[in-house]
């Protein structure tokens, strides 16, 4: 318990080293390209993002899958049904690569071209950023198993040096923004994010397949394990479905209702969080495949101990360093942009708010995937959130409230998904 323990506070520095240069440079990188893009264009690069989300929330299941029964797995010390999961795993990724294809190519693509609110004479930039996104997209799905076996081989030495690579690559999409002449900044930007992303994707592969033998890719008969992967991905599906619906299927909706300018406000409110919640999600990414390998070993006092003091600590976490934007958020935006989209003080503080509360709750969450019984949580609080959420919004900006008001229901929402978190937790272990 003493190792795990020392391993966990070392994955975590490395993280931390992570995000503390990742803070720095994004927050500086996002003021440029905000400021080189203008507010249309960079409200509209973030919806084309949420079409192509709305296709792959299936990935998110099977990517929690993925993640959990290769750690599973790897806490057992089994290495044939280790290295039979994990291409067990890239199979169904491709197969499903292959059908979003198709559907993002075709509904996806009718969707962007006739439902989508896009300034005038922009919808073929639109169209280049979309192709750009599915190719991405395809490269990404694949990729999965690749990630998990390196967030179960707790391998955080790794992500923390290609955050470091990300600093300077971000750097440099600063300069080349700022110094060489583009037709379109718009598709010039989305041409250097997919090809970093495809390019940092294949090395990603380069390492596990020369450092993990479980990464060497054979034909898996054995029906048990896609049988209990796909048993449990599907009943993650609607929990899944109910945190895509919170984020992307909101984008669109304000995009319908308020245009690209509330786009605009709502990216950088998330932005920064997103920025904020690396400090907490980088503990949680550390000790997560902890959680998972103490149920594994049957270990359920040292179980519950992670799963309580992880809330714990989150909670401290984000409160300290989410309290300066509460109190000074149009202070802080102000030093950061130099053009801050109207709205966006007053989301980032409902936004904070929210993730406040919501973050006691996903070591919870954590915990009820280790034990890869996610039937009631998702029968209770998946199904009560998906049913509910969006509609609610939908009628809210209908009857022409203001564009905030999808965080009065979003926080309502929290709470009632919180409790039901806990009684799930507390159904599986009692």
């Amino acid at each position: 318990m003493e190792e795990a323990n020392k391993r966990i506070v070392k994955n975590t520095l490395y993280l931390y080293v992570r995000s503390f240069l990742m803070v720095i440079i994004g927050l500086f990188s996002s003021r440029v390209i905000l400021d080189a893009l203008g507010v249309d264009d960079f409200g509209l690069y973030g919806a084309i993002g949420s079409v192509v989300s709305m296709f792959v929330i299936i990935n998110g299941v099977l990517t929690a899958g993925s993640s959990r029964f290769l750690t599973f797995e790897l806490g057992r010390g089994n290495e044939k049904r280790l290295a039979q999961t994990f291409s067990a795993s890239f199979t169904m990724h491709f197969i499903l690569a292959i059908v979003l294809f198709l559907g993002m190519e075709t509904i996806g693509l009718w969707f962007l071209n006739t439902r989508m609110t896009i300034p005038e004479g922009r919808l073929f930039a639109a169209n280049i950023v979309y192709q750009l996104s599915i190719i991405d997209c395809m490269l990404s799905l694949t990729q999965v198993p690749y990630g998990a076996a390196i967030m179960a081989h707790e391998k955080m030495n790794i992500v923390a040096y290609v955050g470091l690579l990300e600093g300077i690559f971000k750097l440099s999409l600063i300069l080349v923004l700022l110094y060489v002449p583009f037709s379109d900044n718009l598709i010039a930007y989305a041409i250097i994010i997919a090809l970093w992303s495809i390019g940092l994707q294949l090395w990603y592969r380069f390492y596990c397949i020369h450092h993990f033998p479980e990464c060497r890719l054979q034909i898996v008969k054995d029906r048990d394990i896609y049988k209990g992967m796909l048993s449990y991905s599907l009943w993650d599906f609607i929990g899944q479905f109910c945190a895509t619906g919170n984020t992307q299927g909101v984008n669109i909706l304000i995009n319908i209702f308020f245009g690209v300018a509330a786009n605009a406000a709502r990216s950088v409110a998330y932005q920064v969080e997103n920025t904020i919640m690396q400090f907490v999600t980088n503990f949680m990414t550390a000790i997560n495949p902890q959680i998972v390998k103490s149920y594994a070993k049957n270990n359920i006092s040292r179980f519950l101990q992670l799963i309580f003091e992880s809330s714990k600590y989150s909670y401290y976490l984000l409160f300290l360093i989410s309290l300066p934007f509460f109190l000074e958020a149009k202070f802080i935006l102000s030093l950061w942009l130099v053009k801050v989209p109207e709205n966006t003080a007053l989301f980032l503080r409902w936004v904070m708010a929210i993730s406040l509360f919501r973050i006691i709750a996903r070591p919870v969450i954590s915990g009820i995937h280790a034990t890869g019984d996610v039937k009631t949580l998702n029968l209770t609080s998946g199904i009560y959130s998906a049913g509910t959420f969006l509609p609610a919004v939908y009628l809210l900006y209908d009857l022409n409230f203001p564009v905030w008001y999808c965080f009065v229901v979003q926080a309502i929402n929290g709470v009632i998904c919180s409790i039901l978190e806990v009684r799930a937790l507390y159904k599986n272990q009692y």
